[in-house]
């Protein structure tokens, strides 16, 4: 696991994507200083974004390297990158940016799950010619709706092959905060969401030697699909969805039922537990109550 291997003084670590930074603190904070933490934005970028970025980026740069301007699927050709073989390169939950909810659309966004399946392909693609020998690509995904519809390629003609995965646990990382790829939301709830490790490709094993995958262990002969799991969510949770979501189009007009069905279904309420929500954010003016469709009595939400 990512963080049973940062303890190793010698690991070199690339962090690809770093978000506001405060994963990136944390492994420092624990001890690691060798870590080239990159980010896709300008630094002016990043900080507007998020406002614990300066902080953290500061630190980094203390005890640490750190680059801006950085394309994830183009790392093999950076400059400071190309030459250079890392131990560990993460990725901690990807994103194009593209809403994973539009409206037109009764389910998830094909745009957004077409371009974040591109974006997990052509990172792989890149990172595998910077890895060393004996070293790991780390991909943290969600594994709730939409995000059971990304798929990884087809490793035929890669130099990289499934290895494991495991859950991921962010309490391992002290002070690291999920946030969302526009910077709109203020924290971003992983759910049940999983880490998927590549390695480079083994020499050709015995038949004899052969099996099914293991506990923790995926491979390419096997078909991989990502597992729907479902988790009771609280109303500090269900809020901060209904914020993604009425932040999406915050011209169109939504009652509960609509909130609801764009909510991921792992997490996804009853009405009860979710017009509770949206009164309590009534009340502190987060959102404001509009006139109800046509077709029903239901009230309409907007974000203030």
């Amino acid at each position: 696991m990512l963080r049973s291997t940062i303890t190793a003084a010698k690991r070199v670590i690339l962090s690809v994507g770093s978000g506001d930074g405060s994963q990136q603190a944390a492994i420092v904070k624990l001890g690691h200083h060798n870590v080239v933490s990159t980010f896709f934005d300008k630094e002016q970028e990043v900080i507007a974004k998020y406002g614990e970025a300066q902080e953290h980026i500061t630190l980094l740069r203390d005890k640490a390297t750190v680059l801006f301007e950085v394309d994830a699927t183009e790392l093999h050709s950076h400059p400071q990158l190309a030459k250079k073989k890392f131990d560990i390169i993460f990725f901690t939950f990807p994103h194009t940016g593209v809403s994973n909810f539009a409206c037109g659309y009764s389910g998830p966004n094909p745009t957004s799950i077409e371009s974040n399946k591109q974006l997990i392909k052509n990172f792989l693609k890149s990172a595998q010619y910077i890895i060393a020998q004996d070293g790991e690509i780390h991909i943290t995904l969600k594994t709730s709706r939409p995000y059971d519809k990304w798929t990884f390629p087809d490793f035929a003609e890669y130099e990289i092959e499934p290895k494991s995965n495991h859950g991921f646990n962010a309490e391992l990382f002290p002070g690291y905060v999920h946030k969302s790829t526009k910077g709109h939301m203020k924290h971003v709830i992983n759910g049940m969401a999983k880490t998927y490790v590549f390695s480079k490709k083994r020499k050709r094993r015995d038949e004899s030697e052969i099996g099914e995958a293991g506990d923790g262990e995926f491979s390419t002969s096997t078909p991989f699909t990502l597992t729907m799991q479902f988790t009771v969510a609280n109303d500090d949770d269900i809020e901060r969805l209904v914020m993604e979501v009425l932040s999406l189009r915050q011209d169109a007009t939504r009652d509960v039922l609509d909130i609801r069905r764009q909510l991921p279904k792992a997490m996804r309420p009853d009405t009860r537990q979710l017009n509770r929500v949206l009164y309590g954010m009534e009340v502190v003016k987060k959102v404001k109550r509009g006139p109800s469709k046509t077709c029903n009595q239901k009230p309409t939400w907007t974000l203030t």
